[in-house]
């Protein structure tokens, strides 16, 4: 038990709740942040302003009174329109956006309400490995049993210097399958290694899902159109008979910069999102009203042209690219190891060769140590020997530029294989990351 949390006078807290009393990663780096003044490049959230044509749909959607109630509990209808009329070509059909789409908080419920509405005590939900720890809080608190399969390197003994590297067994993934697997959490384009699985991966994870027809697929899209170089982003949903099994999930958070904004929605067939329809009436009812008119507006406006390019999502993935290929350099410019990520705003750079070579002893900084004791800092006991960790915590302070370990987006029983890595975020304003790449280059 955290030293933080103090025992509640007879009552019992459910098996569900107990496993999540330990502090999480975020719980502990973004105060050390804070305690450090260091550049926080742990969480995944854009610094700037929105695009001008969002802020303006807010600002309209907000000062209209008729925007101010309730909305539909499975979405706006304008939104659900618009989100029907923008995905039809990306899904490659036509979808019903009043049967087959429902909007959400975020991208965060609609995992959760997915998981609430299809998932029982009993079944087992398989998450690819490294995987977002939401993912793990939504299917324990259905009262799931999580399975675990792991991304690996193609070539054993190599290392991994692009997100292109990794791969899925499918050995593996036929193993942990089971008559009682009712789910498979994919990501795609990944958090938090970059990866963007290519349409053969895809069809080979659902050849092997063929033989486990009770299973389907919650396929996790939300950074779709930040994707790199040559590579094109494939929905699982487009995949040869995987439409009536596969929930796909976005958000305009990472669209359009307004994580704050709590925007998400579900896309799928609908005897997949009916249930989940049904079941939002009784957890959050609706999601808010103007902002989900701002961003249908938004959507509407998104395909016309955009600072000198064709489309507002070709700004953005340039955008965004010329970040990635800044901070990439500057990583190795700085004498680290980065793994170039094909999508994404993460990058994960391999911390192994630092610690051979003693640069960084694998203990917690004295200083971290002191604010733990002193309550300014909420630790999780198990990793103060975790050499991931122990990493982020002499950056944060010793270079003043803050990443997250890379082992918390695994189980407890499988932290070992991301030890030797951690994640930075490149989603800032330059200036940021001209200043994060000073601190890096100082001895």
């Amino acid at each position: 038990m955290s030293r933080f949390t103090k025992p509640l006078q007879n009552i019992s807290l459910p098996q569900r709740v107990q496993q999540f009393l330990e502090p999480s990663v975020w719980l502990e780096f973004s105060p050390l942040s804070s305690l450090c003044d260091a550049i926080n490049l742990g969480q995944g959230f854009p610094d700037w302003k929105p695009p001008k044509f969002v802020t303006e749909a807010a600002s309209k959607a907000t000062s209209d009174p008729s925007w101010s109630q309730y909305a539909r509990s499975s979405g706006l209808p304008s939104l659900v329109s618009s989100i029907s009329k923008t995905y039809a070509p990306l899904l490659q059909r036509t979808i019903d956006p009043f049967k087959e789409v429902c909007v959400t908080v975020g991208a965060s419920e609609a995992i959760f309400l997915a998981c609430q509405s299809l998932v029982e005590p009993g079944d087992e939900v398989i998450f690819v490995e490294p995987a977002f720890d939401i993912y793990f809080g939504a299917v324990i608190y259905a009262g799931a049993t999580p399975k675990f399969v792991s991304l690996q390197p193609k070539e054993t003994g190599r290392p991994i210097v692009s997100a292109s590297d990794l791969q899925l067994d499918y050995h593996q993934l036929r193993e942990v399958l089971s008559e009682r697997s009712r789910l498979l959490v994919l990501n795609t384009p990944h958090n938090p290694t970059g990866k963007v699985f290519q349409r053969e991966e895809l069809e080979n994870i659902a050849k092997v899902l063929q033989d486990f027809p009770r299973c389907f697929v919650l396929c996790d899209e939300v950074y779709q159109h930040l994707v790199y170089d040559d590579e094109v982003h494939v929905p699982m949903a487009t995949i040869d008979n995987m439409w009536e099994r596969t929930i796909s999930v976005y958000s305009a958070g990472k669209t359009f910069s307004v994580t704050g904004w709590k925007i998400g929605w579900a896309i799928g067939p609908a005897h997949l999102i009916r249930p989940m329809m049904l079941s939002q009436q009784w957890i959050v009812f609706s999601t808010c009203t103007p902002l989900q008119q701002a961003v249908a507006a938004s959507l509407e406006q998104a395909n016309q042209p955009f600072e000198n390019e064709p489309t507002y999502y070709a700004w953005l993935k340039k955008y965004y690219q010329r970040k990635r290929d800044y901070f990439y350099q500057a990583l190795i410019d700085a004498g680290l190891h980065p793994v170039k990520p094909q999508g994404s705003f993460f990058i994960m750079i391999d911390i192994s060769e630092m610690m051979k070579r003693g640069n960084i002893r694998n203990e917690m900084p004295p200083i971290v140590r002191e604010w733990w004791n002193q309550g300014k800092l909420d630790i999780d006991a198990t990793t103060q020997e975790a050499v991931d960790y122990n990493f982020c915590r002499w950056q944060a302070v010793e270079k003043g530029v803050t990443a997250i370990p890379s082992s918390a987006f695994y189980s407890r029983q499988h932290r070992h294989l991301g030890s030797r890595y951690v994640r930075f975020s490149f989603c800032k304003e330059d200036s940021v990351l001209e200043q994060a790449k000073e601190r890096l280059l100082k001895k």
